[in-house]
Order: C-alpha cells, then structure tokens, then sequence
C-alpha cells in the first residue's frame, strides 16, 4: 500500500547553516549595565555609551541579607557601574560575578559573561522580567529555599511575527532564554511528585481523588489536570479533561475546588483472565514554584547550546514555542521549540531533566537535538502543538534523519498534543522515537494526542530509525493510534509491556513494507480499530515480524482485533502471533478485509500458534492474495491451513475460507 500522506518532517527542518544573524543590536537606548570589580564594561551595542570607572567598590553583601555568599545585590546602586543606577525597563544588564537578585526587576534584557552568576534570592519570591533577550554564557540559578518562595522569569512584550528562527547564533528579534557557550541553567524547584494516578473511577461531579501514591509536595492551590479515559465510541474520548485545584489534602485523599465535569471510567483490561489491572485516570500537577514564561499570543522559547551538563528540575516553562501565520493557519518557527537543546553533541552528557512541565507551548515541548546523554525524568508535556517529544527527522525519505544518542525518558508523560490545521498531522504524536543509539523509554504515557490518519502516541519515523529499549509504556485516549510504526529495515526492535486502550485507532498500527519488530507481553484493550492494524510483512532474515503473549480485547469496540491491510512489497517470513488470546470482537479475531482482484495483492503469510480465542477466529474477504497461507496450530483446531474460498479444501463458512489439514515444516 502507498505510505501517508507527505511527511511534515521535511516541511520542519531545521537549518543550520545560511542566514545566521549574530547580535547586532540591543533594544532602546539601553547601555552595558557590569557588575562590579571585573574592569571596564563589554559594550553589547555600538550605540552604547562608554563604560564607567569601576575604581570604587562596594563590599560584598553578605549571605545573611540574601542567603548567597559574596554575591553583590541586584538592588544597590553600587553594584552597577557609577551613576547609572540599577538597571531598568530600557537597560541590558551585563553581570560578570556574582549577583543575587533581591528584587522584583524588569529589564529590556539581561547578558550573564562567562564567570557571572545571576541568582534568585532562594528566601523571598522574586520575578524577574525581561523584554529583550536573556543571554547566559555563565551560569543562571534559580533554587527556592522553601515550598512558599517562588522564582519566575518572565518574558513580556514578545513580538512571534518578528522572530526568524533557523542558525546557531542569538538573534535580537528571537527573544528567548539562550544558554550559550559553557552556559549553565541551575534551575531547581521544589520537589513535588509529578504525576500519579487514581485508584479506581472517578465519577462525572466528583469532588475528591483517591490517589495511587501520596502526593508528595503537593499544595493547597496546586493546578491538576485529569487525563480521559472515556471508550472510543464517545466524542469526548480524548477531549474529556478536568482541571481543578487542590482544596485540600488529607493523605492520598485530594478535594477539588470544583466537580468533575467528565466521568474517567477505570478499565479493567485483564479481567477476563482471571488476574484484574486496572487502569485508570493519570493525575498531573502542573505547579512549580521555578516558573519561566511568556504570555498568551507572546511565546518565547529556550535555546541552549553549551558545552556544558544542565540542570532543570521542578520547573515550569509555560507559554514557549512561537508561531506565526501561514494562509489562515499558524506554523512554527524553526529552531524556537519550547526547550530546545541544540547541537551540543556530548557537551550534554550528564544532563538531567526531571519534573519539568511544558504547558501551553505552541511547538515542541523537548527537543534534544544532535545532543547526547540526557535524562528525561517525571516530565509532562501538556497542551502543546507539534510533536511533544521530539528531535529533527529525515529530511527527505532518501536522507536519514540527524542522531542523538543516549536519550532517556523515564515516567514522562504527553498529554493533549495538537497540530494546526488538524487535517495536517498526519503523523503527529507524543513521542517521536528517532535515531540513535542507547536510547531508551519506560514507564511513560501518551494520552490525548489529536492529529489525523497516522497519528499516534508513539511513533518510529520513517527515514529517522532508531533502536530503542521500550518497556511499560502506555498509550490511551488518543484521535488515532497507540503505536504507529512505519519504517522498511532489517534492524531488531523489541516492544515490552505494552498498554493500549480506548484509542480510536488500532492499538498498533504497524507498517510499512517488510520489517523486523517484535511485540512482546503487551496487552491491546477496547481501541476503536482493533488492537493491530498490520501494513507491514517479515523480511526475508529471521527473526521474523513477531507478536507474543499479546492479550487482545476489543471489548465490543472493533469488528476485528487483527486486520491485515492490503501490502505492498514481497512477503519473506511468515509473520508469527504466538501465544496470544484474543477476544471480544464483534466479527472476527483475525481479517483480511481488503478487496482485490486475483494478482493484485502480494501473498498473505502468517503462522498463528498456540493463541486462543473467544468468538469466531477469522475472515478472508475473496479479495485477499490468491497464494495466501495462513497456517493455524493450536490445541483447539490443531494445525490447519488457510486459504481464500476459491482454493481447495473444506469450506467453512464463519471463516470465509478453504481449510486444509497441514503439518508445520
């Protein structure tokens, strides 16, 4: 069959080289506002005035004024050069030592040299706000003392029409957080457990949540979202989020200040087995108390490029990605993702991301670009346009897609990801496994992800493959798919404990010619076009297109639990589904659908062994390939072929199909 429709990766790739801009200017009439002791100020601008005689110093403040040894206050005079003041709305701040700010500021930008240190007073609520921007080439810390004390950056005023995204230097017109050099982010909230989930229902007008793990930090105030959990026969499926704030908490009991306005059923998805999982709602706090932001319809963004580790936890990045308009829709702005770590090759290693929200971004949430060994831990991407979890694809189907190596998410959740149209994300998903080597997912979530035909809560790109250790990972509400796999390759790819339920696609789409994955131990519940849709066949080497121990349900949701859609490309092996048990279709576990005149499909091939089933077990429309084997062994049927109903052997009518006794060689 033909792939999707055109890939937007291409349409989104990032340049890096021509057009690059360097800093030819700083906004207003603004001058280089030097910490003190460091010699003459470094004139950003060459209508900047001269720098000011630093002869006369100020002692250091103390640490018990502001709780940072030999820092020098933001707040007095004499910690910028004579006569200018402490900086304001119109004036860049340029800081080469240690600065601690120990009050409120607004600035049309701030440049921290190699060596300076701009600190958040960690004992009383600061808020610094910028215009212009915020360039660190030293270090930027941001670690409240207590759950109370609350650090914001805040980029006001920020124009999306005048960015022009792309290259690898600071652009004026791209306000943002730029982490350049050996640039270091210090940002470390309060810690709070990032998400959890309910123990059972939660009725529509509930008030109070029954949480799975004590809440860890939460406060009265704390924003929640609740993930849907509706069945796919409902509109509502991925749309049916609450939101509300803590009342109150009493153990791993939380009152809401508001009902419920959905019902988020729980899913018993093994019940029939004897041995009941319950899924249910995930729970996300969205409250940190390091916050760095932009406004409604005034996204900025963070870029980093720095030969150094970074250091983000419990932090919240809100209203980041820019957009701009593009024939009565928006479109992003390459290279301005909502965290963007850029090209820093292993000058990343060691990185660690932990807990950190992205809400309301109008591009990408976390993008590790061509850079190396970061940990991904308790992160939540929600409300977010393009691909949440994402780096660079292949450019074109012939050129593979940029690596990044080492990458780890661990409990990171994406929820409610949108493309802009809706009918353009084709293949839009949550997490966008790309290529590397030693990269690795667990224990992570994809619910609410929008999009169109393809798209998915995990993805393996076409043109970007990537061999990734994938384990317990869970995919739910979702427009589309729980998994969408489309790629040709001889590589080996393991799937492990596995969850999907109540997607409106199929559990796993997986295509797209001939490839080798293997779907192990994973259960498919209640998703609205069966647990497996399959384009792809087995390639020519062993192993082969593998799925074991799968427990697929469909609830009453689907008519087949496994379709086989009509191939293209040569049939190799045969493709195994071994040990599964299958239930709950409305027509048949396994169908082969399609229509077709004789020769114009490629062979179907299938080894189905030792699974079991309730309900009738297959269907062969008259238009699948006319040398078709599909060969059955099991304690119930024994071993069996079959073929189409113009073949020889028994007709039997509930299969549609021709059947033959048949020893497996």
């Amino acid at each position: 069959m033909p792939p999707p429709a055109v890939s937007r990766w291409s349409r989104r790739r990032f340049l890096v080289a021509g057009g690059a801009v360097g800093v030819s200017g700083l906004a207003g009439a603004a001058w280089a506002l030097v910490a003190r002791d460091r010699g003459p100020a470094t004139t950003p601008s060459t209508t900047a005035p001269p720098a000011h005689d630093h002869a006369t110093t100020a002692p250091p403040t103390t640490s018990g004024s502001t709780g940072v040894a030999g820092a020098r206050r933001w707040s007095d005079p004499d910690t910028w050069p004579k006569g200018k003041g402490v900086p304001g709305p119109r004036d860049v701040a340029v800081i080469d030592r240690r600065v601690v700010l120990d009050q409120d500021a607004r600035v049309a930008g701030v440049t921290v040299q190699p060596g300076g240190e701009l600190i958040w007073e960690p004992k009383v609520g600061r808020t610094l706000q910028s215009s212009g921007n915020v360039v660190v080439k030293g270090r930027l810390v941001m670690r409240p003392a207590s759950p109370s004390v609350e650090h914001l950056l805040v980029f006001r005023d920020v124009s999306e029409r005048r960015f022009v995204g792309g290259g690898m230097d600071v652009l004026e017109s791209d306000v943002g957080l730029w982490v350049m050099g050996a640039g270091v982010l210090d940002l470390e909230g309060t810690a709070r457990r990032a998400w959890t989930r309910v123990t059972g229902a939660v009725e529509e007008g509930a008030t109070t949540l029954t949480l799975r793990d004590a809440p860890t930090g939460w406060r009265q105030g704390d924003e929640l979202v609740i993930t849907p959990t509706i069945a796919p026969s409902s509109d509502d499926s991925f749309n049916g989020y609450d939101t509300a704030r803590v009342r109150a908490i009493s153990g791993r009991l939380v009152t809401l200040d508001r009902p419920t306005s959905f019902p988020h059923p729980s899913v018993d998805i093994l019940a029939d087995a004897g041995a009941g999982r319950l899924q249910t709602a995930e729970v996300l706090n969205l409250t940190r108390n390091v916050r760095i932001e932009g406004r409604p319809g005034h996204r900025s963004h963070i870029f980093i490029r720095s030969r150094r580790p970074q250091s983000l936890a419990h932090a919240a990045l809100r209203h980041m990605g820019p957009r701009q308009p593009d024939g009565g829709f928006t479109k992003l702005v390459l290279g301005r993702y909502a965290l963007h770590i850029h090209m820093c090759d292993d000058g990343s290693r060691g990185s660690v991301v932990d807990g950190v929200v992205i809400r309301d971004a109008g591009s990408h949430a976390f993008v590790p670009h061509l850079s190396n060994g970061i940990v991904f831990r308790d992160c939540i991407s929600h409300d977010t346009l393009e691909d949440a979890y994402w780096w660079d694809g292949a450019p074109d189907t012939r050129t593979p897609g940029p690596p990044s190596h080492d990458i780890r998410y661990e409990r990171c959740v994406a929820s409610r990801v949108e493309y802009d149209p809706a009918f353009r994300g084709f293949t839009l998903t949550g997490f966008f496994l790309g290529r590397g080597n030693g990269n690795v997912i667990r224990d992570s979530v994809a619910v609410g992800i929008r999009g169109d035909t393809s798209a998915a809560g995990f993805t393996w790109p076409e043109g970007s493959e990537g061999v990734w250790t994938f384990e317990r990972c869970i995919a739910h509400n979702n427009r589309n798919h729980g998994i969408f796999v489309w790629q040709n390759t001889a590589k080996l790819h393991l799937i492990t404990r596995f969850t999907a339920y109540h997607n409106q696609g199929a559990g796993v789409s997986h295509g797209a010619y001939n490839n080798r994955y293997v779907y192990r131990d994973s259960t498919l519940h209640g998703n609205r076009s069966g647990a497996v849709l399959l384009h792809a066949n087995s390639g020519e080497t062993p192993p082969p297109l593998l799925f074991a121990n799968l427990t697929c349900h469909a609830a009453g949701q689907s008519d087949y639990l496994v379709t086989a859609v009509r191939h293209n490309g040569s049939p190799g092996l045969p493709s195994q589904f071994v040990d599964c048990s299958f239930k709950g279709a409305r027509k048949a576990a396994f169908g082969w659908t399609y229509q077709g005149e004789d020769g114009d499909s490629t062979a179907e091939i299938f080894d189905i062994v030792n699974c079991t089933f309730a309900g009738n077990e297959f269907w062969l429309a008259r238009g699948v390939g006319a040398d078709s084997r599909i060969r059955v062994r099991d304690q119930a049927h024994g071993s069996i072929l079959l073929q189409r109903a113009d073949r020889s052997g028994t007709f039997q009518a509930k299969w549609n199909a021709r059947v033959q006794q048949h020893r497996f060689s």
